[in-house]
């Protein structure tokens, strides 16, 4: 890849999400036991601001695909993209069913489960899968959409998800029950269009896109005073309902639009004027390539090792860090692999085997140490 050409901040994103993503799931349980201890106030911390990985991988695949010329051609949308993304999600899903149908295995509850799929996740994680898949088959329509409105109607069409879809919601949520249907549209004022996360796809074309400098500070205060609003608000909400609330860290919820936008834009602003050194660049590149196979598989290492080992909910949260990184690597090292082998490359990665041997499996990254130690003892001879 031509550094020229490279978005550094979106494959920085990526990676942040992905690690993001994996702890979310790893400290599932510790959120849903030992309420109010210190280990569970950390945790609401942390997946605080982790929680923005969902958002921030829908905005990064809308700014990548509503700015490329190719989105608008359907060959390309139904014969590369739709697949790479669709045939991995179907074998995992089959992994997942195998994996979660109770033994002895009865084929007859294998096929019921793989038939009910395109209305059933075989397993939580997944649920990212339904949202996104769509995006990518309205993706040459909006790509159109988008390059004929003016930035202002783009803003109004933001706005308009924002209130809808965002604003009234959580106020709903929030407001004692008789002021609910306040904040509540009537079925037939049909706004559906905007529902959804089709927003928050649109929002990462916008913030790419166009060009404003944004005060780093001032980012970074949104961000602390938002973060601290939804540990407090979650914090608040599990304690009187007595039991873990995520109405503050609901992905289209305002906090969480607040934060995740702030984050993107602050990464992009501190990417404005630094530049990644070579080894550093190469790295984030070579994580970011594998993301969406760790995103696929990462959920059944947590059940695995959660099940193996009966640590949830975590008694530390140094246990719960020990964990994620155990989980972690251990699912980056089944995409390496995966990703190393003709057959198995495409199935379950997304990549084909040709994307993978120059961007992060075992032959790749063997070239480039045999070739980093070559130029090391060229320097050592010199």
């Amino acid at each position: 890849m031509n550094k020229k050409n490279y978005v550094e901040y979106v494959d920085v994103l990526r990676v942040f999400s992905m690690f993001a993503v994996v702890f979310l799931h790893t400290a599932a349980g510790s959120l849903r036991g030992n309420i109010g201890s210190g280990t569970w106030h950390i945790t609401n911390a942390l997946t605080t601001v982790f929680s923005t990985s969902v958002p921030i991988f829908f905005m990064i695949s809308g700014a990548m695909l509503m700015r490329s010329s190719k989105t608008e051609s359907l060959k390309i949308t139904y014969t590369e993209r739709l697949p790479k993304l669709i045939v991995p999600f179907i074998i995992w899903s089959t992994i997942a069913v195998l994996y979660f149908t109770p033994r002895p295995i009865q084929i007859t509850n294998v096929i019921k489960s793989i038939l009910y799929m395109p209305n059933q996740a075989a397993t939580v994680h997944l649920w990212f899968m339904y949202a996104i898949i769509p995006l990518y088959i309205l993706s040459p329509l909006l790509k159109k959409m988008v390059d004929a409105l003016s930035k202002e109607l783009i803003k109004y069409m933001l706005i308009l998800w924002f209130i809808v879809s965002s604003l009234l919601p959580t106020i709903a949520v929030l407001v004692p029950n008789e002021l609910k249907p306040i904040f509540t549209l009537y079925p037939n004022f049909d706004m559906n269009f905007l529902g959804g996360y089709i927003g928050y796809f649109l929002i990462g074309y916008y913030l790419m896109t166009y060009e404003k400098k944004v005060s780093k500070r001032l980012l970074l205060s949104i961000i602390v005073i938002d973060t601290l609003l939804i540990i407090l608000g979650t914090w608040y909400a599990t304690v009187k309902i007595g039991e873990y609330s995520e109405d503050f860290k609901a992905y289209v919820r305002v906090f969480e639009v607040m934060l995740s936008g702030s984050i993107f834009l602050l990464v992009k602003e501190y990417f404005r004027n630094y530049s990644m050194n070579p080894f550093m660049f190469k790295w984030i590149q070579i994580l970011s390539a594998f993301s969406f196979g760790v995103y696929l598989m990462h959920n059944l290492v947590v059940v695995y090792i959660g099940n193996r080992l009966n640590i949830w909910p975590a008694q530390s949260i140094w246990m719960l860090l020990v964990a994620f990184i155990i989980i972690t690597v251990i699912t980056m090292i089944a995409i390496i692999i995966f990703a190393s082998i003709k057959i198995t490359c495409y199935p379950l990665t997304g990549m084909s085997f040709k994307e993978a041997s120059r961007t992060c499996n075992i032959q790749f990254l063997w070239g480039n140490w045999t070739q980093s130690k070559d130029i090391k003892n060229d320097n050592v001879s010199m």
